[in-house]
């Protein structure tokens, strides 16, 4: 398959008008708005415009100022009527002309709790499904992912659902709801800024950010989506540069967190401008890009319409490459032509930075092949070109699949263990005779119902590999709770808040370097907005260990400023010292024997008396890599 075999459109999937209570758009009052407008807008402003016109504005702005070929009104469901939704419809169908304009149905499935997705019909006759009915998604949790799927699929609708602004603390995306029939593609870029990853140097700055929300992070989870740019802008025009309505979203008094990196009283707008989308499909009609959206056959693009073909081995992007020869070459084709001269072009592979080229002029061709030898079954690969300027896009991840990298297969007979495996390299294994079981377990303690405050840490067993350290904080008042983990030994690791209240600044709100440092700030029974009700809050942290190396965390907790000595628990343990350190994968005084060999087809070991498991390292390979094989006795 080839580019060739289709044409390369843009289009913005994520407006609002004023049918959304936070619409700005011409038409709309906006005197008793606390905002700054540009003065060209003074009559355009203050024309009679009825609210439904802003529907055309939006409209006319995509086709003829914009340029665009394909455009989509999301407004929030819960500020629009059904007769307004029936009113939507029906103009997304007058303004369809295929071949020359497309236009789709769509909603912003509006959720405080679960976060924000726009709903995008193939149809115009689609009913509305909200999140919740005649009530501000502020004030309650409302219906959750899973029942807009399910009344999608059980209404026989052709529809995509797309995440977006997933990490800021206003109303980030809970990444635990992923359908991938319906969600296809995520947004990575708008006015808010960029999601690519935490810390990216266009990230949001008018919310607190999560880490671990981002679209890297789903990525490397295993999500299957492709990556589009949007522009969710509320003033009728989609991939506008320039935002001409600047809202002020903070008062004279307003909290910042101590662990906040950005901050703004205004609505600063992603500099770069609105996101957009480039599709690559086989004509302008409506079911064409459609399907091309939902192929994931698709790029994010902002600042500037660049053209960007990538594919691996003929292989285009959004797709999957399955390989059953792990010594077959992957070939990266990437052209890309710019508006302005392009800086540079990089690979991305499976989260971190593969290859980069320094580019001169406004297009770049080349050939790259990665000849690493792969180490897990799945892995990701997409392309990040940047312009001079400060335009950029992003290609749809392809998806390369091994079917076969490594096979041990682990025998017991008697006192003996008999290895045979299949590999498609020479392999060294660690083999570590045990005796005891090296996970430290320490069960959740019954004292978290009967004390008012307290900090609370506990071990679950995930599997044999995965280890969850459960952290909790509780108060029946508003108390603060800041403090830090450091973890030794980990193999890979991820972090997922529980009950943090939802707000764009003051919020509960962690940070992560990604290299096993955990900082937090979390205030229980702060009710400070109306979803905001726990009082018990914390984090769960995902751990994976080879299991052949001792892992712990040193953790420093402090509650209103002191040192948590005497109220923080470790299992039923109370802690008297600060920092304390939890022991998770403990093999001191255990190991019986250790041997790291380089293993023949078929080899016999004797297990060695005392022995109660034996850890093999590596043991098979899953999606994301090598994992331990434990035989017990």
């Amino acid at each position: 398959m080839s580019y060739s075999n289709f044409k390369l459109f843009f289009g913005d999937i994520h407006g609002h008008s004023n049918l959304s209570l936070c619409g700005v758009c011409p038409g709309r009052d906006l005197r008793k708005r606390n905002l700054y407008i540009h003065s060209s807008l003074f009559k355009e402003y203050c024309r009679d415009i009825d609210i439904v016109e802003s529907i055309d504005l939006f409209y006319e702005y995509a086709r003829d100022k914009a340029e665009l070929d394909f455009a989509a009104l999301v407004d929030h469901d819960f500020s629009m009527s059904d007769e307004q939704w029936s009113i939507v419809r029906k103009k997304a169908w007058e303004w369809y002309s295929p071949g020359k304009f497309v236009t789709f149905s769509g909603y912003e499935w509006t959720s405080k709790a679960y976060g924000h997705r726009h709903v995008i019909f193939l149809k115009d006759d689609a009913p509305i499904f909200r999140c919740l009915d005649g009530i501000s998604p502020s004030k309650a949790v409302g219906r959750n992912p899973i029942d807009l799927w399910n009344f999608l699929r059980e209404n026989h609708i052709d529809a995509i659902t797309i995440p977006h602004h997933p990490s800021i603390t206003q109303f980030p995306v809970d990444w635990r709801y992923y359908n991938p029939m319906y969600d296809r593609v995520v947004e990575i870029v708008s006015i808010w800024g960029v999601f690519e990853y935490y810390g990216n140097p266009f990230k949001c700055i008018n919310s607190h950010n999560l880490p671990r929300f981002f679209v890297q992070d789903v990525l490397n989870r295993g999500y299957r989506l492709g990556i589009i740019g949007g522009g969710d802008t509320h003033d009728c025009t989609p991939a506008g540069i320039f935002r001409r309505v600047i809202k002020i979203q903070c008062p004279e008094k307003c909290y910042i967190s101590s662990l906040s990196d950005d901050f703004s009283r205004i609505f600063l707008h992603n500099p770069l401008g609105s996101g957009f989308t480039g599709v690559y499909a086989s004509s302008l009609t409506r079911e064409s890009i459609f399907k091309a959206i939902y192929d994931k056959r698709v790029y994010a693009v902002v600042g500037g319409k660049i053209r960007l073909e990538f594919s691996i081995n003929d292989v285009l992007m959004g797709s999957e490459l399955k390989i059953g020869n792990p010594r077959e070459k992957l070939i990266l084709k990437v052209y890309a032509e710019g508006d302005y001269d392009i800086d540079r072009v990089e690979v991305v592979k499976n989260g971190k930075m593969f290859y980069r080229k320094y580019c001169k002029g406004k297009a770049v061709n080349f050939k790259l092949i990665d000849d690493e030898k792969p180490n897990r079954l799945e892995n990701y690969y997409y392309v990040r070109v940047i312009q001079r300027n400060g335009a950029r896009a992003w290609s749809s991840p392809i998806w390369v699949i091994y079917k076969d990298l490594y096979r041990l297969n682990v025998e017991r007979k008697d006192r003996f263990m008999i290895l045979s495996g299949k590999m498609y390299r020479p392999m060294r294994i660690k083999i570590l005779f045990i005796k005891d079981d090296p996970f430290q377990g320490f069960s959740k303690s019954s004292l978290i119902k009967k004390s008012d405050v307290g900090a609370f840490f506990w071990l679950e067993k995930n599997g044999y590999e995965k280890t969850i350290l459960k952290v909790r904080f509780k108060s029946i008042r508003p108390t603060n709770f800041r403090g830090s983990i450091t973890l030794k030994g980990f193999k890979n690791y991820d972090v997922y808040p529980i009950g943090f209240s939802i707000k764009k600044f003051g919020s509960d709100l962690f940070t992560d370097n990604y290299k096993g440092y955990i900082e937090w700030n979390i205030t229980p029974s702060s009710n400070i907005e109306p979803l905001d009700t726990r009082k018990i809050k914390g984090l769960d942290i995902v751990l994976e260990s080879d299991l052949t190396r001792n892992m712990y965390a040193i953790i420093n907790v402090y509650i209103d400023g002191e040192r948590a000595i005497g109220k923080t628990f470790l299992g039923e343990n109370r802690i008297d010292r600060m920092p304390f350190k939890i022991p998770i994968i403990n093999l001191r005084g255990k190991i019986v024997l250790s041997k790291n060999i380089k293993l023949k087809p078929k080899e016999t070991f004797k297990i060695e008396k005392a022995t109660k498991t034996c850890i093999i390292y590596p043991g098979y390979i899953d999606k994301n890599g090598f994992k331990p094989f434990l035989l017990n006795e």
